[in-house]
This record gives structure tokens, C-alpha cells and sequence, in this order.
């Protein structure tokens, strides 16, 4: 194998953002299953394990300044990337560590609230896994959250194949090849692969449409992707039970899927498996046979330690607190199938309603529930469409209004470092203050917004699309 991602071999990983990540969306996926979150106007502690180039990380410290954030990567030049963008963008709140996770667990730090890591624990060896359990055994408080994504069996296993042909090419074709740099010969990797998928109908990428698909996915991304998800030479996908088991090492339970729309069961599973979970009283069976069920290939899971279910009265509080808006103008909704099932549950008119009354400002779903359409209809079912929604990027969950406040000066320095790179070192994400997630633009439309705001300053931005405005990205 002749293409692990080392200090040696430098291959750079992609300028991802995942909205997942944001202390605002993990404390709204837990309150909507009825359990204590972390309040988000307390001084949290916040570390990122893998941060890649640090753009959620540093994202979320513009959004939530009075908090303290921390993140790790073993590759110098993600964690100098992420040190030249705080720096840019006056971000005094974050601290980074080029450590591997083997020596996190020693590091001298506070008790964190939130511990996340996404794109890592199935891409590493058993033995880092293992450390990664003892840093969270170390510093979760009691009462903290743990977010991890990871491959997952049994729906990866039509992939295993597809892994194995990377690392034979890797093996007996690249090596020959020494003198090409690594995402070349990850890049001839993928043509000739994509050369045996156009040999005709039968074979075993013709037979698979999914595999077919991820195929076409890696060739979109290129190199970077591949290697991340192909071809490191400990990258294997997991069973829920086996990361539960891990977990529970440090005292962590299951709490809830960690992406909103996955906790709307009406919408994700078919009535007989419904009825069969609903039967299955184990939490790590049931959701073993919800993957089963789903045939699912990633998780995106939120473990507790130490779980405290709200009682009913603030659980139904919490819920109908909760502020949602807009995330696109009223007329660019995308007509998605979560708006397409959302008009289905609700009706067109009462659909409708609910789009106009999350346009123009954060509102709580009690103020929602006031529109005449939406009146008869449960708060819950209105919850699950707006989850629903946030889905497609139509709707966010919006942050308290003091926040918003708190946030502010911090967002605009965020926004405007991003603005003077102009999108040329990959990183392309404005933080929208109403929500505290941050939304991709283009790098022409990233270099019109830079000389709207130096010719016209923030009126000149929200004059020319008022949307921006509202979402407090200027």
C-alpha cells in the first residue's frame, strides 16, 4: 500500500463545513427527543477531534463567542490554514493542536461540554479509536455530548469491494509509478476503475447501481475524497452495536440521531419496520435493525453521558421555543422531496403558512402554530415538517436573539476574512448570525458580495438582497 496519508506524503483532505457540527443544531436534536442539551448561553468547552482545515470549528467560535473551542489534526497544513483564518478573523476563543490522538488524552485541558468528530472514527486504526475513547473518558463532563460520524455496516458492505480494488491498484500499479505524486496516482486509481465500470453490462459495478453511484462521486470530488475514503490503510466500516460498545467505554449511552430529519420516523421508515422497532426495547438492537431495515452505509449519531430526560412540561416547552428561519428567499425554496412530503402531511395552504411565518425573522414554532392554516394541527407534526425542511437547506433552527446579539461582531469578522480570501484557498462559508451555520458560495459570488460591502458597507448588501440581511450575514 503505497498511498497512506503521513507527514511524508502530504495529500490534503477537502475545505468541508458540516452544519451538523454547530452546538445550535446538537442542542436542537436532543431537546427534540425530549432530553437535556447543552445551554448554549453557558461558557461551554468545545474540541473538534480531526478538524481537517478547521472550518466548522472556527465557524461555530465566530458563531457562539463566549464559549471556548478546541481543535486537533495531525496534518500542518490543515492546522496552519486554520490558525491563518482565526487569526484573520479575530477569533480569540480558539485554540489548535497539531496532535495526533494517540497524545490528545495526556494534554493538559478543561472538562469539555462537547465533543465531535466527523469523517474519523471508522477511517482509523483500533488502537486510535481506542484513544479517542480514553480523551473522551478524561475530559467529558458528566452530562457532555459526544457526536460521531462513521461508516456503517450492513449497508457498506456492497463497498468493500470497490475499497479492495483501490488498494490492489495502490499496491501493484501505483508503486510502479513512484515518480507521480500522490493524487496522481489516486487519480489514475479512479480512471481505471471507471474504465472497468464501462466494460459492459454483468460485471460487479454494473450489478450494483450504489456502488455505481459512489464511483461517480469520488471522480466528482477527485483525489482528496478517495483517499480519505478509499484507500487509508485502517479505514473499515463499523456496526452501531461495536461503537456503542466502544463508547460506553467512557460512560457514554446512545441519545439520538444526530441529523434532524432522521428523527422523523414517519418519513424515514415504512410501517412494518416502524412497528417492528417499536417492539424492539433494546436501544442497540433497535438500532441495529433500523440499519438493517434502511440498508444504511453512515451514521451520524449523538452519544450522552449520563442522559437526563426533560420532564414532560419543559420537554413540550423547549420544543415550541424553539426558533426556526427561513434559510433561502421565500421564492427559491428548493421543490424537494421534503417539500414535496411536507405538502403532502400538511396540505398546500398550511404549507405554505408555514414558509411565510419562518421568512422574515427567527420565529418559535409557537408562533407558528398561530398561523389560521396550521390551526388543528399538532405542534409535533409541524416540528417534524420544519426537521423535515432543515433537511433540504430550506429552513434552519435559529439561535435566542440574545446570541444573536452576542454574536455579532464576531460573525461580521468571520465573514469578512472569508470575504477578502475570496474563496481562492477553498475556504468558501459565510456564517449566517440568525442560525449560527454557515452556508457555501460560489468564489464570483463571494467576489461580488466583497465589493458590495467595500462600495455600499452592509446596507449596500441588504439593499441589493434583503434575505442576506435577515439571515445577519452582513
Amino acid at each position: 500500500m503505497s498511498l497512506p496519508r503521513t507527514a511524508a506524503n502530504p495529500l490534503v483532505y477537502t475545505h468541508g463545513y458540516y452544519e451538523i457540527l454547530s452546538p445550535g443544531v446538537i442542542a436542537a436534536a436532543l431537546a427534540s427527543r425530549g432530553l437535556r442539551a447543552p445551554d448554549l448561553q453557558a461558557p461551554l468547552c468545545y474540541f473538534e477531534l480531526g478538524m481537517g482545515f478547521g472550518v466548522s470549528l472556527l465557524a461555530n467560535a465566530a458563531a457562539f463567542p463566549h464559549m471556548r473551542f478546541f481543535g486537533n489534526d495531525f496534518h500542518p497544513a490543515h492546522v496552519a490554514h486554520a490558525r491563518g483564518l482565526a487569526r484573520d478573523a479575530g477569533l480569540e476563543n480558539v485554540e489548535l493542536f497539531e496532535d495526533g490522538f494517540d497524545v490528545l488524552p495526556d494534554r493538559d485541558l478543561p472538562m469539555m461540554d462537547c465533543i465531535v468528530m466527523h469523517g474519523v472514527y471508522s477511517w482509523i486504526s483500533p488502537a486510535l479509536r481506542h484513544s479517542i475513547v480514553r480523551f473522551i473518558e478524561r475530559r467529558l463532563r458528566p452530562g457532555g455530548v459526544v457526536y460521531v460520524s462513521y461508516n456503517a455496516l450492513p449497508g457498506w458492505a456492497p463497498l468493500l469491494p470497490l475499497r479492495e480494488l483501490f488498494h490492489l491498484h495502490a499496491g501493484r500499479v501505483a508503486e510502479r509509478g513512484a515518480g507521480t505524486d500522490a493524487a496522481g496516482q489516486l487519480q489514475g486509481a479512479l480512471d481505471f476503475i471507471q474504465r472497468l465500470a464501462d466494460c459492459g453490462e454483468g460485471g460487479y459495478l454494473q450489478a450494483h447501481p450504489a456502488v455505481a453511484r459512489r464511483l461517480a462521486h469520488a471522480r466528482a470530488d477527485g483525489p482528496h475524497y478517495a483517499l480519505h475514503e478509499y484507500v487509508g490503510p485502517d479505514s473499515h466500516p463499523l456496526y452501531f452495536h461495536q461503537v456503542a460498545q466502544e463508547l460506553a467505554g467512557a460512560g457514554l449511552q446512545f441519545a439520538v440521531p444526530a441529523l434532524l430529519a432522521e428523527q422523523v420516523d414517519a418519513a424515514c421508515l415504512p410501517a412494518e419496520l416502524a412497528a417492528l422497532l417499536a417492539s424492539t426495547h433494546d436501544p442497540v438492537l433497535r438500532e441495529t435493525l433500523r440499519d438493517y431495515g434502511l440498508d444504511r452505509s453512515f451514521r451520524r449519531d449523538l452519544f450522552v453521558r449520563g442522559p437526563e430526560p426533560l420532564a414532560p412540561a419543559e420537554a413540550e416547552r423547549c420544543l415550541l421555543d424553539q426558533e426556526w428561519i427561513l434559510a433561502v428567499p421565500r421564492d427559491a425554496v428548493p421543490d424537494g422531496a421534503a417539500l414535496r412530503l411536507v405538502s403532502q402531511w400538511l396540505g398546500e395552504a398550511a404549507c405554505g403558512a408555514l414558509l411565510d411565518a419562518v421568512c422574515s425573522a427567527p420565529v418559535p414554532l409557537r408562533a407558528v402554530m398561530l398561523q389560521p392554516p396550521l390551526a388543528g394541527v399538532p405542534a409535533r407534526t409541524v416540528h417534524d415538517a420544519l426537521m423535515l425542511l432543515a433537511s433540504s437547506n430550506a429552513v434552519m433552527p435559529a439561535l435566542p436573539a440574545a446570541l444573536r446579539r452576542g454574536a455579532r461582531a464576531s460573525v461580521q469578522g468571520f465573514n469578512a476574512a472569508v470575504l477578502e480570501r475570496g474563496g481562492a484557498d477553498g475556504t468558501r462559508h459565510l456564517v449566517c448570525g440568525a442560525s449560527g451555520l454557515a452556508s457555501e458560495w460560489t468564489p464570483e459570488t463571494l467576489r461580488q458580495l466583497r465589493e458590495a460591502l467595500r462600495h455600499g458597507g452592509p446596507a449596500g448588501i441588504a439593499q441589493r438582497a434583503p434575505w442576506l440581511a435577515r439571515l445577519e450575514v452582513v
